[in-house]
């Protein structure tokens, strides 16, 4: 049994009990999920800001939360500093455990939070993006204030953002929750776009209470603007179903952004009528310019995949000017479980009707595979391909260049009564360096590990753990519930 499942049945599990209130901590995470960096444009922070959200997974608060981590006060090395002081790396990785996080840098979130994305088009500040799938099946947005640390719930200009959040369950109009997009958990955007949509992810199918088989239910993407995702403005409009023309409906992990196409990975799903059923897809692909063609990549047919996880997908440079993208090609990463498979996959004919799939590479991977981020060494060069895995408790990269993992990086303290569990997955790439934050959802920190230089990915190391480790009653396996800080 893989480490991630561990903690998996203590969904209705809860520490709370009776009816004094219990906030979350301001002063440490609670199982972290979704992670998101920002750094300003010629701004004078040198590490930047992290955005953490707690899922709250066993319940021992009222809800979930999300942090802003200024990473200068935290003490965090500087980024793209070398490893040539050796004192210095004796100290690896340095336990940052103060979180100084005060009271305009922390906003209350539903519980089981997912993914998080981040939008920050030209001309205003941030906006953070996190479905939670806490009933009621939220999509909840947050405003970064200028100065990167201050938050404000979006849809209420409040710290709750669970007062007026967007439920993705039963649109005006819906019927036997169709369409609807509960379980939410993947969510991405186009950071730099004005007019940007936000894509959400459902785990769970919906259709008729009565239904006898599963042809009779569907399953959808929400679709909502980035500007308002309000819920007065919500309509069976804003979803989009998967099982269309002849595909079986299923649940999707993730979703990327093409030029044409969005690139969405399939899971096991979850339903009223039926329970636990097996994943319909790995990847479909939904055209943007008209979203009721949906089409399926058929990647089963030619590998003895199970299910998906994390995908993205990059822009492809033109082979007789490599300086210029090519509009017509894209690249797609995708991670596979069952076995737990890393495949690049190349877009031909992007932009067409009909575009050609072509696996370029499967790497095989540690086990547990959830994100990844890709990290680009610029025009001409191979990416790095950064991979959370919680079955070794590891993040592996993967260098495209080379055709093989190069780096694994233990995330956690190798305890088997609390695994790591890394999951949640965010860059900050600078020049020819990268740093990256890997939430480790079962101890409740945030891994960063450093690559001073892209053409040595092999010597990436975890420099810092940020937050206290999450305490757990060995008798029933949850985390030891805290009172929360002033």
């Amino acid at each position: 049994m893989r480490a991630y499942l561990v903690t998996s049945a203590l969904l209705l599990v809860s520490c709370s009990v009776g009816t004094e209130p219990r906030p979350p901590p301001s002063s440490r995470l609670v199982y972290p999920s979704g992670v998101a960096f920002w750094r300003a444009e010629g701004s004078s922070t040198t590490n930047g800001f992290l955005y953490v959200a707690g899922a709250n997974f066993d319940k021992c608060f009222d809800s979930g939360a999300v942090s802003a981590l200024d990473l200068d006060a935290l003490g965090l090395r500087p980024f793209g500093k070398d490893f040539a002081d050796t004192a210095e790396v004796s100290g690896f990785p340095a336990l940052l455990t103060d979180l100084h996080v005060g009271a305009t840098s922390f906003v209350l979130i539903d519980s089981f939070a997912g993914e998080m994305t981040l939008w920050s088009p030209p001309g205003r500040s941030p906006r953070l993006f996190v479905p939670t799938r806490a009933e009621g099946s939220y999509l909840q947005a947050i405003d970064v204030g200028d100065d990167g640390s201050t938050l404000v719930c979006a849809q209420n200009d409040g710290r709750d953002c669970r007062v007026d959040a967007l439920s993705l369950n039963n649109p005006p109009g819906a019927k036997n929750g169709e369409p609807g997009a509960p379980g939410p958990l993947g969510v991405a955007v186009r950071p730099e776009d004005p007019e940007a949509r936000v894509w959400v992810t459902a785990t769970e199918l919906v259709g008729p209470p009565e239904a006898t088989t599963e042809d009779e239910l569907q399953s959808y993407l929400a679709d909502l603007p980035a500007a308002t995702p309000f819920r007065d403005a919500l309509t069976t409009g804003n979803f989009v179903a998967l099982g269309v023309n002849g595909l079986e409906p299923g649940a999707a992990h993730a979703v990327a952004i093409g030029t044409r196409y969005l690139y969405v990975s399939g899971r096991n799903s979850a339903t009223k009528q039926f329970g636990a059923l097996p994943a319909r897809f790995t990847l479909r692909l939904v055209d943007q310019t008209d979203t009721s063609r949906v089409l399926d990549s058929a990647l089963t047919a030619s590998y003895a995949i199970r299910e998906a996880r994390g995908v993205a997908v990059v822009p492809v440079f033109k082979v007789d000017d490599p300086s210029q993208v090519d509009p017509n090609r894209e690249r797609v990463y995708l991670l596979a479980r069952g076995p737990d498979t890393l495949l690049t996959i190349d877009i031909e004919n992007a932009l067409a009707d009909f575009p050609t799939l072509r696996v370029v590479s499967s790497q095989s991977l540690p086990e547990g595979a959830s994100e990844l981020e890709v990290i680009s060494r610029g025009v001409g060069r191979g990416n790095l391909i950064a991979v959370t895995g919680s079955g070794d408790e590891a993040v592996s990269i993967y260098d495209e260049e080379l055709g093989q993992l190069v780096a694994q990086v233990l995330v956690g303290d190798q305890d088997p009564a609390q695994p790591s569990q890394p999951v949640g997955l965010a860059a900050d790439i600078r020049g020819n360096a990268a740093r990256l934050f890997a939430t480790t959802f079962g101890d409740g920190r945030v891994a960063v590990i450093d690559i001073p230089n892209l053409d040595r990915p092999q010597d990436a190391r975890r420099v810092a753990l940020l937050g206290t480790r999450q305490l757990r009653d060995s008798r029933q396996g949850t985390s030891v519930c805290q009172e929360s800080s002033p």
